[in-house]
């Protein structure tokens, strides 16, 4: 059986060899002579000539195929020193993809991991979410700036931010006051008030699936109670919170003025690249314009706000908006299925919560960070 194609085959290569070369021409044309140009011209109009001729079917193949090898020829003698290699055309479209990559992770989304359990029961451990960075405005990268601002933070809002004791970290928090709030934290169970109002918290019951959140989160309060989750709620947002304890009787802001944080630099309480509470003034606090004030959900085992201070505008990254992968560390890798927490895919991080609270509540997997 003869090798030699069909004449459907030899018409469809042509085809595509005509398609290259006016692409190649309308490319690179420019680049070279008027009398060149003119010459592949001629070259691709013999091919069109040659698939249009009727002829028969033996003819007609060699046809094609010599005025296909004449448009390969012309294109290389008179296109091939001015036309990119294929191995540089590669080069640069994966330069180009990495280029736009790094613009989408400047200005617009970027991944973040949770390492920490400061955000139970909102992010486990192991939770990898996109962050929208123009939620708020377009932030100069490496530098803690907005160059334009269209919106401000609200009360409710998870941000990622650059750590303000260290500008190597990002930190994930949730925004809990904001540019002229009063804000007191009681110092034992992490209960809030803003503006003199407690913060509106119903408790769901003891809380008993940490281990679904991750590796071990023993709170820094746990001496003062069992760990118990509440429903909180801000303004159009409701989240879950996580205290040792109940408040205690009598407990409320105290009836102090404000602190003055003008003698503290840059509204932080920060030394040697971590925080350093004892320069920080005692509550109640006024929230810095430019500034918000931040808290994790687990409030007995989170490094916030209370510790460092206030987290000014230009160092927010930007809001975060869903969980696109949950990878729990605590499991066997020979049953590598059961790693992926699967009712955690592409979760809201601002969706109405679930109670992970009490006997039989809560089947879906957990938050932290």
């Amino acid at each position: 059986m003869s090798d030699r194609p069909r004449p459907g085959k030899a018409r469809k290569q042509a085809r595509v060899a005509i398609k290259q070369a006016r692409r190649l021409l309308k490319q690179y044309g420019p680049k070279v002579a008027e009398a060149h140009r003119a010459e592949v011209k001629a070259a691709i109009e013999a091919l069109q000539a040659a698939v249009a001729r009727p002829m028969a079917a033996d003819d007609y193949v060699e046809r094609v195929q010599a005025a296909e090898a004449d448009v390969s020829k012309v294109v290389d003698a008179r296109l091939g020193h001015v036309r990119k290699s294929p191995t540089r055309e590669y080069l640069e479209s994966i330069g180009f993809a990495i280029v736009i990559a790094l613009l989408l992770r400047a200005f617009i989304i970027e991944a973040f991991t949770i390492p920490s359990g400061s955000m139970i029961p909102t992010l486990a451990v192991g939770d990898f979410l996109f962050v929208n960075k123009l939620s708020y405005g377009v932030r100069l990268p490496f530098v803690d700036e907005m160059m334009i601002e269209w919106s401000a933070p609200e009360r409710g809002d998870v941000v990622v931010f650059v750590y303000p004791c260290n500008e190597t970290q990002d930190y994930i928090k949730r925004v809990v006051g904001v540019p002229g709030d009063e804000v007191f934290v009681d110092p034992l169970q992490g209960f809030v008030w803003v503006n003199g109002e407690q913060a509106s918290e119903k408790p769901l019951g003891q809380f008993t699936a940490l281990d679904r959140y991750g590796p071990d989160q023993t709170g820094m309060y746990a001496a003062a109670g069992v760990l118990t989750e509440y429903l909180a709620s801000f303004p159009g947002q409701n989240f879950s919170t996580l205290h040792y304890g109940v408040p205690r009787p009598g407990q409320g802001a105290p009836p102090n003025p404000a602190s003055d944080w003008n003698g503290v630099p840059d509204f932080r309480a920060c030394r040697g690249g971590q925080e350093d509470p004892s320069r920080a003034p005692r509550m109640p606090w006024v929230v810095p314009e430019g500034h918000v004030f931040v808290m994790g959900d687990n409030r007995g085992n989170s490094a916030d706000s209370r510790l460092w201070g206030f987290v000014p505008y230009g160092s927010i990254k930007g809001k975060a908006m869903f969980i696109w992968m949950s990878w729990d560390g605590t499991k066997s890798f020979s049953r590598p299925w059961e790693k992926i927490r699967w009712s955690r895919l592409f979760q809201g991080v601002h969706a109405e919560p679930e109670s992970s609270a009490g006997p039989g509540v809560g089947e879906a997997d957990a938050p932290a960070q």
